[in-house]
C-alpha cells in the first residue's frame, strides 16, 4: 500500500514539474513578447532565453524575438548566433523566412562595423546567402529589391541592374522604384513587350498599353506585329474598340478585328470581314456566324438564325454544340417546344450539362406534359444553377443542413495554433495557419484550419482554402460562411433584403476579402466603384472622403446593400437588380425591353454579356445554398422574385 502511494506521489510530481515548467515558459513567452514591444530589451532577452529553453513547442518564435531583442541593443553578433540557433534547430518552422532576411541583415550590420565603412570584410558570405534567399523566395520583390541595392553598393552595377529590370518588367509592386534605378538604354523593346505581357495577365490594360506605346517608340521592327497584336488586345480589355480594330487592321487580324467591330456596333464593317474570313474558310469565323445568328434571333429574324445556325454546323463542326444550343434556344423562345425538346434531347445524349435537361423540362412544362423527372435529376445535383431553379419551379422545399453546429470538436488540434491563440497572438496564429494550409494532410486538417480561421475572421483565408476542397456538406459552412453576420444582419433588415442575398454577393464579388480591389477600381468586400460610393454617401452621410474609408467592413456593407436594395426595388426581381449591380441598370432596362421575356429564368439564360450572365448564376446559387443553413425560420426559397 506504502509502495502504491510512493508512486503515485512520484507520479503526481514528475507531472506536475513537467506541466508547471511548460506553463512557466508558456508565460515567459508571452511575458518576453510585451517587453520586447515596450522597448525593455534587457528584459526581454530574460523572459525570451527561458521561455525558448522551457517551452520547445513555440521555442522558433522565442529564438526569433530573442535575436531581435539583441539586435536592439547592438548586439549583432549574438542576434546571428540565436538566427542560426533557429534555423538548425527548426527547420520546417514557418519563420524561417524572417529568419532568413534577420540573417541577411544581421550580417550586413556586422560586416558595417567590421570594415568601420569601408567595402564589407564579409560581403562574400553576404552575396551568398542574399542569393541564395531571393532564388528561395523570388517571389518577395522587396528583398529582391534590396539584394539590387546591395549589389549596387558593392559596385556590381550590371548584375544590380538585371536585377533592376527583372522587377521592373516583373511589372509588381516595386516594379516603379526599380525602374527609377535604370537608364531609359537599359530597356529595350523586348523587355517593355514583356512587361505588358504581365500587366495583361494582371488585368492592368491601361498601363499594359502605355509600355506597348513606349516599345513602339524604339522602332524594333522584329517584334513590331507583336508589340501591336498586344496592343490591340490592351485596348480590346479596355472597351475602346475601334482603336482596336484599327490596331488589328494593322496586323490583319481579322478575327479580332471583326470582334472589335462588332463591340464597336459597326455592323457593315463588321459582315465585310466577316465575308473574307468565310472565304478563306477560316476556323475561327464559326463563333462570329454563331454571334450574328444570335442577333438575327433577337431581330426576331428566326428562319435566318436557324440556318445560320445549321450553316455553322455544317462547315465548323467545332461549334456543333453551340450552334445545336441556338437552335434549341430559338425553338423554345418561338415557342415550337416540340422542336426545341428534340434539340435539347440531341444535346444531353452527348453532352453532360444541366442546362440542357432544364430547358426540356421547361419545353415539356409548356407543352403540359410531365417534367417532374427531369426536375427530380436535376434537384439531386450540388450547387448548380440549374438544380436551383428546378426547386424554384417545382416549389420543393430545401433540404435544409444541420451544418450550423461546429464540426470540429472531435477533429484532433494542432498543438501550436492552439498555444498561440491561448497566448493571444492572433497575427502570429494567422501567419502559422496560412503557412500550414499550403500543405494540407486530411480533410480533417483542412476542417479545423478552416475553423480556426473562421475563429479569427478571416473569411477570405477560410473560403479560398474549403474551395481547394471538392464540396462535401462536412465543409458547407466553410464554403458559405455567415460573415460579418450582425453587421449584415442589421443593414439588410433596416433596407428590407434578405441578408443572405447580401453575403451571397460579398461572397461572389470579392470572397470576403475586405481588402479586395479589381482593376477597374471597385473596392471592399461588395466591390464599389468610389464614384458610386460618393454618390450614395451624398445620401447615407457615412463620411466616406478618401478610397481607403470605401473598404472599411461596415462602411462597405452599408453602402453595397443599400445599393443593392435600391435596385431591387428599382426592377422588382433578384436577377434583374444583380444583373443591374454588375452591368448597370441603364443596360439591363434595354434588355428588358428588347428581350419581351416570359419569364426571369429566360432573361437570365439570354443575358448577352456572359460576365454578367455567369455572375448572376453564381450569386443566386449561391443564395441557395445559403438557405440551407439559414438562421431564419423559412426553409424555403420564394419563387416570387426569381420568376
Amino acid at each position: 500500500m506504502k509502495l502504491r502511494l510512493l508512486c503515485l506521489f512520484l507520479f503526481t510530481l514528475h507531472w506536475s514539474l513537467v506541466y508547471g515548467t511548460e506553463t512557466d515558459g508558456k508565460a515567459y513567452l508571452k511575458k518576453g513578447k510585451i517587453e520586447l514591444e515596450s522597448g525593455k530589451y534587457e528584459d526581454a532577452i530574460l523572459s525570451l532565453s527561458i521561455a525558448e529553453r522551457e517551452f520547445p513547442l513555440l521555442g522558433d518564435y522565442a529564438l526569433l524575438w530573442l535575436s531581435n531583442a539583441h539586435q536592439e541593443t547592438g548586439n549583432h553578433d549574438q542576434s546571428l548566433k540565436t538566427i542560426h540557433i533557429l534555423l538548425n534547430r527548426y527547420p520546417d518552422s514557418p519563420l524561417r523566412k524572417k529568419a532568413r532576411i534577420s540573417e541577411i541583415r544581421e550580417l550586413i550590420a556586422i560586416g558595417k562595423i567590421l570594415s568601420n565603412g569601408k567595402i564589407l570584410s564579409n560581403s562574400g558570405e553576404v552575396s551568398k546567402i542574399f542569393e541564395s534567399y531571393v532564388r528561395d523566395y523570388s517571389d518577395d520583390e522587396e528583398m529582391r529589391f534590396m539584394y539590387g541595392q546591395w549589389l549596387k553598393n558593392k559596385g556590381e552595377i550590371q548584375k544590380a541592374k538585371s536585377i533592376f529590370k527583372g522587377l521592373y518588367v516583373g511589372a509588381g509592386v516595386f516594379s516603379g522604384i526599380a525602374h527609377n534605378e535604370l537608364d531609359p538604354s537599359d530597356i529595350n523593346a523586348g523587355d517593355l513587350l514583356e512587361r505588358a505581357s504581365n500587366l495583361i495577365n494582371a488585368r492592368d490594360f491601361k498601363e499594359a498599353e502605355s509600355s506597348l506605346r513606349t516599345a513602339m517608340a524604339k522602332g524594333d521592327r522584329r517584334l513590331k506585329n507583336e508589340i501591336l497584336q498586344k496592343l490591340g488586345l490592351s485596348l480590346f480589355r479596355q472597351k475602346r474598340y475601334k482603336e482596336a480594330a484599327e490596331i488589328y487592321r494593322k496586323v490583319d487580324d481579322k478575327y479580332w478585328m471583326a470582334c472589335s467591330l462588332y463591340r464597336a456596333g459597326e455592323k457593315e464593317t463588321f459582315n465585310a470581314v466577316l465575308n473574307e474570313l468565310l472565304k478563306k474558310k477560316d476556323k475561327k469565323a464559326g463563333p462570329l456566324l454563331i454571334t450574328v445568328a444570335s442577333d438575327k434571333r433577337r431581330d426576331l429574324k428566326t428562319k435566318d438564325a436557324i440556318t445560320t445556325y445549321q450553316k455553322v454546323i455544317e462547315q465548323y463542326p467545332s461549334e456543333t454544340e453551340d450552334a445545336l444550343w441556338g437552335i434549341g434556344w430559338t425553338y423554345f423562345l418561338t415557342g415550337e417546344y416540340r422542336k426545341a425538346i428534340e434539340v435539347f434531347d440531341r444535346l444531353c445524349s452527348t453532352y453532360d450539362s444541366s442546362r440542357y435537361l432544364y430547358w426540356k423540362a421547361r419545353s415539356l412544362e409548356a407543352l403540359g406534359e410531365d417534367a417532374m423527372p427531369v426536375y427530380q435529376t436535376l434537384m439531386a445535383r450540388n450547387q448548380d444553377f440549374y438544380s436551383v431553379l428546378s426547386y424554384i419551379r417545382t416549389a420543393n422545399t430545401i433540404k435544409r443542413s444541420n451544418l450550423l453546429e461546429d464540426t470540429v470538436t472531435t477533429i484532433k488540434k494542432i498543438d501550436r495554433i492552439e498555444a498561440l491563440l491561448e497566448l493571444g497572438m492572433s497575427n502570429e496564429a494567422l501567419l502559422e495557419l496560412i503557412y500550414i494550409s499550403k500543405n494540407i494532410s486530411s480533410i480533417d486538417n483542412l476542417i479545423y484550419i478552416s475553423s480556426k480561421f473562421k475563429e479569427l475572421g478571416e473569411y477570405n483565408h477560410m473560403v479560398t482554402l474549403a474551395v481547394k476542397m471538392p464540396y462535401m456538406e462536412r465543409l458547407h459552412q466553410f464554403w458559405y460562411p455567415l460573415a460579418y453576420w450582425d453587421i449584415v444582419e442589421g443593414l439588410s433588415g433596416r433596407y428590407s433584403i434578405d441578408p443572405l442575398l447580401a453575403l451571397s454577393v460579398v461572397r461572389e464579388e470579392s470572397r470576403f476579402d475586405p481588402e479586395a480591389r479589381s482593376v477597374a477600381g471597385a473596392c471592399g468586400l461588395m466591390q464599389i466603384m468610389p464614384q458610386t460610393a460618393y454618390q450614395l454617401d451624398s445620401k447615407l452621410k457615412l463620411g466616406i472622403n478618401v478610397t481607403q474609408q470605401i473598404h472599411d467592413v461596415k462602411n462597405n456593407l452599408h453602402l453595397g446593400i443599400y445599393y443593392l436594395s435600391n435596385l431591387i426595388n428599382e426592377f422588382g426581381s433578384y436577377p434583374h437588380a444583380l444583373a443591374a449591380y454588375n452591368a448597370g441598370g441603364e443596360v439591363v432596362k434595354k434588355w428588358i425591353q428588347n428581350g419581351r421575356y416570359k419569364s426571369l429564368d429566360e432573361f437570365i439564360e439570354d443575358i448577352p454579356y456572359s460576365e454578367t450572365r455567369n455572375y448572376v448564376r453564381r450569386v443566386l446559387t449561391t443564395y441557395f445554398e445559403y438557405k440551407k443553413v439559414s438562421p431564419v425560420e423559412a426553409d424555403m426559397i420564394n419563387p416570387a422574385p426569381f420568376l
